[in-house]
């Protein structure tokens, strides 16, 4: 665990602490940062509607599951229940 932290200090010290890097930057860069960010809201913007609901549950604004999961779990019991 030691060596861990030892590691993590010498990386964040070494992203801190400027160095100047003589690098050109074209116009493009601006562009790809740009689409990183953009990719970047779009892939949040995603995951939050597939997961809407359940972040609602967990806040615990809703209490209770999709009317969806409702219709499907008791067609589920229904027919479970015409087998037997």
């Amino acid at each position: 665990m030691y060596q861990f932290i030892v590691a993590m200090f010498f990386m964040l010290v070494g992203i801190i602490v400027p160095v100047d890097a003589f690098a050109y930057l074209d116009p493009g860069a601006g562009s790809v940062l740009l689409q990183g960010i953009l990719g970047g809201l779009a892939a949040i913007g995603v995951v939050l509607q597939l997961y809407w609901h359940r972040i609602l549950r967990f806040l615990g604004i809703r209490n209770t599951a999709p009317d969806n999961l409702n219709k499907v779990n008791s067609e589920k019991t229904d027919s479970e229940s015409e087998e037997r």
